[in-house]
């Protein structure tokens, strides 16, 4: 046996772009300087993919790096938008907010407030692409905004036509009781939008609304009779057959409905095998972390793995059965 043999087999990286094949392209085509090209990669992309898609090269690419002319393409102004987004999510960090310093604050809320212009402008120039809503979502939940401005960002959302996984997202997470609502209407957000889905992937947001309460519930909550409810349903058996009949649904809508984009999918299957695997359910997570294959996504991950998240997942894949990457 080698050296090397007596420490196991070497662990995968996580792959930041969570196997989005558009992104090395994208990263080219802003360093080529043709937005043209650019534009028209994103405009081509579907609705959940053109925000995955902003968020890979955003987190992949330089702050602040030169980007092609406004004026080069009409959805120029939403990916200028999205990537000073992502460029200031960057700039503030991961930290709690006791953690994260007055410079990081003042360097964050200067890129987003510009983000907010150019994406109030791209709502004006290309008002059907749901996927810039979903970035001003996010941007308001750095800098605060004023009374109204996310109904009004929801309303736009809504009017596009586009049913957008990811900015769904977007909706649920600001309406997070850690952040602006409540998990009344956070859930209203989830079981809304798994009533009449446009595909199968759109099941995976009651699933990942479960996770953001476990989160508050397990971490955040210091009512004790809050925290006593919640574990009280996460342990009954009406909890347990309701994700499952979830689950059941999700996979049936697989083959009878179209089918989710790539994006959709991982963002789906990562959810549900999370839910499983806090739940203790190894047969319905073996499902699902078979599906993932060697791209699991960041999060929600990241709530529990940190930054180990490729380690933490091949020893779940060990747990059921699954070869490792």
């Amino acid at each position: 046996m080698s050296l090397f043999g007596l420490f196991g087999k070497k662990q995968p990286p996580f792959d930041p772009t969570e196997g989005d094949p558009n992104v090395a392209p994208g990263l080219g085509l802003i360093q080529a300087g043709d937005g043209a090209a650019l534009g028209a990669l994103y405009a081509g992309l579907p609705p959940a993919d053109r925000v995955h898609f902003i968020d890979s090269v955003g987190l992949l690419s330089e702050i602040a790096a030169p980007l092609p002319p406004l004026d080069s393409h009409p959805a120029m102004p939403a990916i200028h938008g999205g990537l000073c987004y992502v460029w200031a999510h960057r700039l503030r960090g991961n930290a709690t907010a006791d953690l994260t310093s007055d410079g990081q604050f003042m360097d964050m809320a200067e890129m987003a407030f510009h983000a907010q212009d150019l994406l109030a402008r791209a709502s004006q120039q290309t008002p059907g692409d749901s996927a810039l809503h979903a970035f001003r979502i996010r941007a308001i939940m750095l800098t605060g905004g004023e009374d109204g401005v996310f109904e009004e960002i929801c309303a736009g959302l809504k009017a596009t036509g586009e049913a957008n996984l990811l900015a769904e997202m977007a909706r649920l997470n600001y309406l997070t009781a850690k952040w602006h609502g409540s998990h009344e209407e956070m859930y209203g957000v989830a079981d809304a939008a798994a009533v009449d889905p446009a595909n199968a992937a759109f099941l995976s947001l009651p699933a990942r609304a479960w996770i953001e309460e476990w989160l508050y519930e397990t971490g955040m909550n210091d009512v004790r009779e809050e925290q006593e409810a919640f574990r009280a349903r996460r342990y009954s058996e009406d909890f347990r057959a309701e994700i499952a009949a979830l689950d059941d649904r999700f996979h049936a809508l697989l083959a009878d409905l179209p089918a989710p984009s790539q994006v959709e999918r991982q963002f789906a299957h990562n959810s549900f095998a999370m839910l499983f695997h806090l739940n203790r359910d190894k047969a319905r997570l073996k499902a699902h972390l078979e599906a993932i294959g060697s791209t699991p996504t960041g999060m929600p991950w990241g709530y529990i793995f940190g930054e180990n998240v490729p380690k933490k997942l091949n020893k779940l894949r060990k747990s059921v059965g699954l070869a490792q990457f």
